[in-house]
């Protein structure tokens, strides 16, 4: 496969990528909301219906077109064929007539030759007779000399013409043996005219058929076209309709402006006595999460890159009749949007941090912090908390997210580490059991798996760790805001 053709085909493939990407149509009614998924290879099938249906309406456009030039071409060549035919049969007939003139001259020469060489004899025989009948008388010599020259120089005279009709017959011969060719060419021509014209019959017959249903389709074209006719007939009267209800609506529009104009000084009121509401409430909010011990605004900026996803259509303010009135309730509006939008990035920080235990029934046992080991009783920091219970006990998930890690992690044991979202991370560790894979995607307070004593441990419980961007926090902290939460 040649490279340009594998970037051509890697550059469509890119552009249909952005273009046919997958889209849903959302339905709302009764109160319920149901969508419609479309696929990209949806999208990319009624795409290619549709150019598909196009080509078939440009070929067919054309193919009407090349059969119309195609049967006038046809007409033309029949037309001319008819022309040479005629033609043909005049020079026959010419031919003809000339063959009976030279043939008529042929036997006019024949019996003049004929008479002559009858006359000659007669004449030869009276000569006879004179010549005796005169031989004895001696006087009559002279004239006898004489008349024997003259008969002499009519002989050569004789013989002349004799050899010019010779040559003229033998001209005629060679007339009479072209004329004979030109009549045979002019046979075989007129056989091959004989079937050209039934090639060229067929040929019309064929026209006639194609011409015929070109005449359907014609027909059904017309009746699409009356068709249409009709539909602009009714859109017409249906703007007409339309227009009416414009100029009747236009005398609503003034009233419905008036009763906005009320609006808009109850929506402010409304808009504020609703922004003051919602900062209470992202103010509760925000001491909540300042209780775990982690920045805010950071958070805040995480959970805006997160949850970027806003759009709409374009409305210049300068489109709008009552251009005062609307930037004050714009400005009325901008406010109470920035504290809904603040709460929104907050409640989405509050379903990510990991707020509660990770069991139900349980013994702290140690602490975060600094402490003596267990194990070598050397002082050490503790990057979690011991939660103490029964060997077996379900260990849940504080906070949704994603399995990160599930498996054996040397002094952790069998740990399971999931990740929350905005660089928080909690971990599960010297567990008996692990009931998630990799990759898994947990609900809050889902069973992730059952307390045991593995790695480096001195007895059941689970160790649990909260990190922030790598780092190991308080989840005391965490604990302690989730009970103001629950108890709010």
């Amino acid at each position: 496969m040649p490279d340009w053709f594998r970037r051509l085909r890697f550059r469509i493939n890119i552009i249909s990528q952005h273009v046919f990407l997958a889209r849903e149509i959302l339905i709302r009614a009764d109160g319920k909301v149901t969508y419609f998924r479309i696929s990209p290879r949806l999208q990319k099938l009624a795409f290619g219906s549709l150019l598909l249906l196009g080509g078939w309406v440009v070929y067919s456009s054309i193919g009407v077109m090349v059969s119309e030039r195609e049967i006038a071409q046809k007409n033309d060549e029949v037309e001319a064929a008819r022309g040479a035919y005629a033609d043909l049969m005049s020079e026959i007939s010419s031919a003809y007539d000339q063959f009976a003139t030279v043939a008529s001259s042929l036997e006019d020469n024949e019996t003049y030759l004929l008479g002559l060489f009858q006359e000659d004899a007669g004449r030869a025989a009276e000569l006879s007779g004179i010549t005796d009948r005169l031989r004895p008388p001696a006087a009559a010599r002279e004239s006898l000399t004489e008349a024997s020259e003259l008969v002499r120089q009519k002989l050569a005279i004789f013989e002349t013409d004799l050899k010019n009709i010779a040559i003229e017959h033998q001209r005629l011969n060679d007339i009479i043996a072209t004329l004979g060719d030109k009549i045979a060419n002019d046979e075989e021509m007129r056989r091959r005219l004989g079937q050209e014209k039934t090639e060229v019959v067929l040929a019309l017959q064929n026209s006639d058929a194609q011409a015929a249903a070109l005449m359907a389709e014609r027909d059904e074209r017309d009746q699409r076209i009356a068709l249409l006719q009709g539909m602009v007939s009714k859109l017409t009267h249906e703007r007409d309709e339309i227009e009416g209800a414009r100029v009747d609506l236009s005398g609503k529009l003034v009233d419905l402006q008036n009763r906005f104009m009320a609006l808009q000084s109850s929506q402010r009121s409304v808009a504020k006595d609703l922004a003051e509401r919602t900062k209470t409430g992202v103010d509760q909010v925000e001491k909540t999460v300042a209780m775990t011990g982690l920045d805010v605004n950071s958070l805040l900026d995480r959970a805006s890159h997160v949850m970027q996803g806003q759009g709409g259509p374009f409305v210049d303010l300068s489109t709008v009749p009552d251009l005062v009135a609307a930037e004050t309730a714009m400005l009325g509006a901008s406010s109470l949007d920035s504290e809904v939008e603040r709460w929104e990035r907050l409640q989405y920080v509050m379903q990510v941090l990991p707020l509660s235990a990770p069991m139900d029934h349980y013994l702290l046992s140690s602490g975060f912090g600094t402490r003596r080991d267990p194990i070598n009783n050397r002082l050490a920091l503790h990057e979690g908390l011991d939660f103490r219970s029964q060997t077996g006990s379900e260990v849940m998930a504080t906070a949704p997210g994603k399995v990160v890690f599930a498996g054996w992690d040397g002094d952790y044991g069998r740990m399971v580490e999931i990740d929350h979202g905005l660089g928080i991370h909690t971990r599960y560790a010297h567990l008996k059991a692990i009931d998630v894979e990799l990759g898994a995607l947990v609900d809050y307070r889902q069973v992730i798996g059952k307390l045991g004593s593995s790695g480096r441990s001195t007895g059941p419980h689970v160790h649990y760790e909260v990190r922030v961007d790598g780092k190991a926090v308080d989840p005391m902290k965490f604990l302690e805001a989730g009970r103001y939460v629950f108890k709010g």
